[in-house]
């Protein structure tokens, strides 16, 4: 008996202290969710815009190119449900906030969760989703709350940008904002074009979630407007070549969404979908590159103008 809780504790210990390590690492550091939160408070009293919605406008809307100040709260997979109450759990301390502009994408009403990001913007936004309880993410960060296979993967890559220094630019946080550079060459091939477009057509066709979603959106509007903060939707780009592939029944449903939210509220749709021509404006084939970015970010910039006449 003795040896085999000797044999026990040398396997035990080890794995205590590994996950220690880990435990203290991963709830010291500097998330882009930190990031993001962190410059926001930090400029309350300064935001004029916000841009909220999913990776599309994380990576496509620049808030340098705006003429008021603007702060670029969207991150990777960012579900409505989550810019809705990101936004209302600060805006009363956004003393100045005077836009708020909403991403409306092809896929936005029809999902909610963001998976395991659920938990993580829970750990740095402090925000649940739905009913799920957290108690158990909040025990081990390392073993669930992350997962063992991500959280090393997240030490090995700030390792290699520690000694290798290979942290590119394109990792950049600029007002929330995050630039890709360059483009995925093999994105834009046919099978890429596809395999891209059968990811939204998935998306929505297993989706359940719309009609909880246009309500809640619909609710979202209602509150910015009582605050006599104007919100207004945008719908950035794809690449051209993914629109034919799209099921237009879900196209078109959008469309009438869009619709009957810009009518009830007598709000604006910035709807740039037909703008994705031009190959040299795409990282890869839905999300814009900085030099996109730039493109219609000024355009929204422009479009604002307009508003202020």
């Amino acid at each position: 008996m003795k040896r085999f809780f000797k044999t026990l504790l040398i396997f035990i210990i080890p794995l205590a202290v590994v996950t220690l390590v880990f435990e203290i690492y991963l709830r010291t550091m500097n998330t882009e969710y930190k990031q993001k939160i962190t410059g926001l408070s930090a400029n309350y009293n300064t935001i004029e815009i916000l841009a909220l919605g999913n990776s599309h406008a994380y990576n496509g809307v620049d808030p340098r190119q705006f003429d008021l100040e603007a702060y670029n709260m969207a991150a990777g997979n960012q579900s409505l449900y989550f810019d809705k109450r990101i936004t209302l759990k600060h805006i009363d301390s956004l003393k100045n906030l005077k836009y708020v502009l909403i991403s409306f994408d092809q896929h936005s009403l029809y999902f909610s969760s963001q998976g395991i990001r659920d938990t993580w913007l829970y750990y740095d936004y402090d925000i649940k989703y739905k009913d799920k309880t957290e108690f158990w993410n909040d025990i081990s960060h390392f073993w669930l709350g992350y997962t063992p296979r991500i959280a090393v993967s997240i030490v090995k890559d700030k390792l290699l940008e520690q000694f290798k220094d290979t942290r590119s630019h394109s990792e950049e946080v600029i007002k929330g904002f995050m630039p890709h550079y360059g483009s995925v060459a093999n994105s834009f091939t046919p099978a890429g074009i596809k395999k891209k477009a059968n990811y939204f057509n998935r998306e929505v066709q297993n989706s359940i979630e719309r009609e909880e979603n246009l309500a809640d959106l619909d609710d979202f509007i209602t509150q910015l407007k009582k605050k006599d903060i104007t919100p207004i939707l945008f719908t950035l780009p794809m690449y051209t070549d993914i629109y034919p592939h799209l099921i237009k029944e879900y196209v078109n449903q959008n469309k009438k969404d869009a619709q009957y939210l810009t009518e009830k509220h007598n709000i604006q749709h910035w709807d740039f979908s037909d703008g994705g021509e031009d190959k040299s404006l795409f990282y890869n084939n839905d999300h814009l590159n900085q030099k996109g970015a730039e493109f219609f970010s000024k355009k929204m910039n422009m479009q604002l103008k307009k508003l202020l006449q």
